[in-house]
This record gives structure tokens, C-alpha cells and sequence, in this order.
């Protein structure tokens, strides 16, 4: 993938030599700042760290996912998006970008990079799920053009468990 330049942002593919630093901003955007109540943080509802090195290495070698990093004029990657070829839609998640840069446009760039990486894919739709009960982060989504489907997911995943009752509600944009 080429390297596109936003500004003073470049979104280029992840590499190996990333993982680190990947997992650290996954960890640190789904967490939030320490004593913060950011609109982005699951930490209130969710213990444990979102992911692991080895998760993210598995998610960056499968040949259908293509995680796209958010690099500052200084090389410091201050967001991310995984990408995942399905059958009939592209999956966009673990969008992730910095605590202290949030609400600065970096989610927004990324998930129209997804978008159009999507249909430079033949994609004529993009699939996200989001925890049923982060209503801001739900409406940021519908804001983009993001609708519910009505499908419904339980929560699992292998780095962290649930303090609250929730599942994943799937959204989709048409492209």
C-alpha cells in the first residue's frame, strides 16, 4: 500500500516492527487516560488490556486483515484501524488513536481510509461492531453514516472480561 499523506498525518500498513508500539496505543485508546472519563474509554466496563502482542502479530499475518497505522510528522504512530476482508463487507475495528489526540480528526481520517480501502476492495459496504452501550461512540458512528442491523454479538475476548452486562450491536455503512 502506498503511503498517504493528510496534512501532518501519514497512514502507511503496519509491519512486525510495529506491533509493539500498536499494541501500547490499542491498549492505551480502549483504556483511557488514568483518572479521565473520556467518551472513548471502555475501561469503566471493561478490566484487562484490549489485546496482546501475540493477538495483534496473529491479526497482522492473517492474509484477509490489513491493519493501517496513523504516523505524526515526528514518526510516532498516534492511531490505528484494522481492516478485515469478509464474503460480502469490509470489517473495520480496533480503531484506536491516542488518548491525549482524540476528538482531533485522527478516528475520522482512519475510518475514511478504511472506506476507501474498501472500495479499492470491491466492497460496497463497511461492517463495525461497537459495545451496545457506549451510546456516544454509537452516535460518533451514525454521524458517519453507520446504521445498526440488528445483529448482535456477546462480548468475548481474550485479553479482558466484562464488568457490565453488554454485547457488540453491529453497524454497516453503505459505501
Amino acid at each position: 500500500m502506498q503511503h498517504l499523506m493528510y496534512k501532518k498525518y501519514h497512514i502507511q500498513t503496519v509491519t512486525e516492527e510495529d506491533i509493539p508500539a500498536i499494541t501500547k496505543l490499542v491498549n492505551s485508546a480502549y483504556q483511557g487516560e488514568p483518572g479521565s472519563k473520556s467518551w472513548t474509554s471502555e475501561g469503566n466496563i471493561v478490566a484487562g488490556q484490549r489485546t496482546t502482542e501475540d493477538i495483534v502479530r496473529s491479526l497482522v499475518q492473517q492474509p484477509d486483515i490489513t491493519m493501517l497505522q496513523c504516523i505524526d510528522e515526528q514518526q510516532t504512530i498516534v492511531g490505528c484501524v484494522l481492516l478485515e476482508k469478509k464474503e460480502n463487507t469490509l470489517y473495520l475495528g480496533m480503531l484506536s488513536v491516542e488518548p491525549q489526540l482524540q476528538a482531533s480528526g485522527i478516528g475520522k481520517l482512519l475510518v475514511e481510509e478504511g472506506e476507501s480501502f474498501a472500495r479499492d476492495h470491491g466492497y460496497d459496504t463497511v461492517t463495525i461492531t461497537v459495545i451496545d452501550i457506549r451510546h456516544e461512540l454509537i452516535d460518533w458512528y451514525k454521524r458517519k453514516g453507520y446504521r445498526p442491523t440488528g445483529n448482535r454479538q456477546p462480548f468475548s475476548n481474550h485479553s479482558s472480561k466484562a464488568l457490565a452486562s453488554f454485547s457488540f450491536m453491529e453497524m454497516k455503512k453503505e459505501l
